[in-house]
């Protein structure tokens, strides 16, 4: 993959739940070491934009390409080669409640990771995530007994155990406070900038995205397409449609946007 090729290319996708469309033409470019959200409100198919990217639902129809290699087209195997460059943060975390932190860090070690590596490689390796996100002292601790906050950064500490060059975040911000919300953004601008991963963020959190987005496309449920490209900041300038204007400034959209928006 060259400098100037794009980490993740979505071309032409459709996504639906049977004859259930959510959405169609969505076709974008993620640049590599940058931060790209998906926004829109809810129920516009965020989520599930995310799911057809990180190979757990295929596409009605378009292709999701990494580096060369178009995804669902791709055998088993290559897949799975693709996926292993993967970093996944689920909302809520998805800790596995009976792991303790470093537990948790090190179990895609012990699935995915390097064979020769040893427990004790995959523990250090555990501490040292764990210390990168702010956790050192929490190593041994159950998810139990700790915050959400807490939480979310020992699901980074995961996402990052296996060196992703793509890093995905489903609502990172979600159910936090104002204050560990900001510490999480920072947190994520600051991975991007030690790992060079491109990172993907699936939020509606407004102060997340103008924080830590380079790029991003913004999902509309009524007319199920995209209805607008660029980085947050950008839009909340310059963008002339009505509802993401109105998104982006928490305001109500006027009543003729809201009931069919084109």
């Amino acid at each position: 993959m060259s400098a100037n090729t794009p980490a993740i290319v979505v071309h032409g996708l459709r996504m639906a739940y049977g004859s259930k469309l959510i959405q169609e033409e969505v076709s974008f470019e993620v640049a590599k070491g940058s931060v790209f959200i998906i926004m829109g409100g809810s129920g516009c198919g965020k989520s599930t934009l995310l799911k057809h990217l990180i190979g757990l639902m295929p596409p009605a129809a378009g292709q999701v390409l990494y580096g060369d290699h178009d995804y669902w087209l791709a055998d088993e195997a290559a897949r799975d080669a693709i996926r292993r460059r993967f970093g996944v943060l689920f909302q809520g975390a998805a800790l596995f409640s009976t792991m303790t932190l470093a537990e948790n860090v090190m179990l895609p070690m012990k699935l995915n990771g390097d064979r020769r590596q040893s427990a004790a490689e995959q523990r250090e390796r555990a501490e040292t995530l764990l210390e990168l996100v702010g956790l050192s002292a929490a190593a041994d601790l159950l998810p139990n007994e700790i915050s959400g906050g807490m939480k979310k950064r020992a699901g980074l500490a995961r996402a990052l155990a296996l060196e992703p060059e793509y890093l995905f975040l489903d609502e990172p911000s979600a159910g936090l406070d104002p204050i560990s919300s900001r510490k999480l953004d920072e947190l994520i601008l600051d991975l991007r900038e030690r790992t060079g991963a491109a990172v993907v963020v699936v939020t509606h959190e407004l102060p997340s995205l103008f924080a830590i987005g380079d790029d991003g496309i913004f999902l509309d449920a009524v007319s199920k397409r995209p209805i607008a490209r660029g980085a947050p900041k950008q839009l909340l300038e310059s963008c002339d449609h009505p509802f993401v204007h109105a998104f982006l400034r928490r305001e109500v959209p006027p009543e003729d946007v809201e009931d069919g928006r084109e």
